[in-house]
């Protein structure tokens, strides 16, 4: 027999990558008390999971990044009265650390056609897609309650105060003693990235295109993977006289996004203080 959805609550991090997702699943969810998180790797079977469990509570956390409304629909589908965690980085910060990450794999193309803010169909970040009041007010029209809105830069700043946040929003609690607050795995170097970003324009295409069969593109993902890795490694022999002389991202580019979305930025920390629970210290 299904159990009834009103014996449980479900608290739902989506995770918009580069904004401390994977810190949040390693470091911290799986040492919180009173509620059973579902790691990453089990998210499929969150479903039957909780059929066979009779806890009260349920963490479960997913990447959405650009796909966010799909995640949303998927996850309304199941649990329309989900309580949501967004954790945002401030927009600059945030495109550019996404700008990296698909250097890293592979990607060739300037940040300024990856994070186009004027085309009206832009190849992976355009501007509707990179503002969080939108994604807040898409989160508020599918669960019908205010989400618990967290900042990334709050980690550095004061991160049990963030965890606290968290802990009152979701009626956990945790040991401070538990919690590991050393970074999850360090960045490539710039230069190491300009690199990828000049062989990736002779190996792969700008927008990567998945193969159709779920199993060869698993395979097709991991072989390129291998390949960005071991370009990573040899970039590292490369005298810097032969490299690029500019920034990888241009300070302009960066400055622009921030102003850009300045306004949208204090909307989110003025949405926050109005709506998240104080930060009371629910540590066990």
């Amino acid at each position: 027999m299904a159990r009834d959805p009103g014996e449980y609550q479900i608290f739902y991090h989506v995770g918009l990558g580069k904004a401390a997702s994977t810190y949040l699943q390693d470091r911290v969810f799986p040492k919180l008390a009173n509620i059973r998180y579902v790691p990453r790797d089990r998210y499929r079977g969150y479903q039957k999971l909780i059929e066979r469990t009779q806890d009260r509570r349920y963490l479960i956390s997913r990447e959405a990044a650009y796909r966010l409304t799909q995640r949303l629909e998927e996850f309304a589908a199941f649990k329309a009265d989900a309580r949501v965690i967004l954790v945002l980085r401030r927009h600059d910060r945030w495109i550019a650390s996404h700008y990296r990450r698909y250097l890293k794999n592979g990607g060739s193309m300037e940040f300024e056609r990856y994070a186009d803010l004027d085309s009206p169909a832009p190849l992976f970040w355009g501007e509707q897609k990179m503002r969080f009041m939108s994604m807040i007010e898409a989160i508020e029209s599918r669960f019908g309650s205010d989400p618990l809105v967290l900042f990334h830069e709050d980690l550095k700043t004061d991160p049990f105060a963030l965890i606290d946040q968290i802990c009152a929003f979701t009626g956990a609690h945790y040991q401070r003693e538990q919690i590991d607050l050393s970074v999850v795995h360090s960045s490539w170097s710039d230069d190491q990235l300009k690199v990828t970003r000049q062989v990736g324009k002779r190996l792969f295409a700008e927008v990567p295109e998945a193969a159709q069969h779920p199993g060869f593109h698993r395979v097709q993902r991991r072989l390129r993977l291998w390949t960005c890795y071991g370009i990573l490694g040899a970039a590292k022999l490369v005298p810097k006289a032969l490299l690029d002389p500019h920034p990888l991202i241009q300070p302009d580019s960066l400055e622009r996004i921030r102003n850009h979305f300045e306004e949208d930025w204090d909307a989110c920390h003025q949405y926050a203080q109005a709506h998240n629970p104080a930060p009371t210290s629910l540590k066990g």
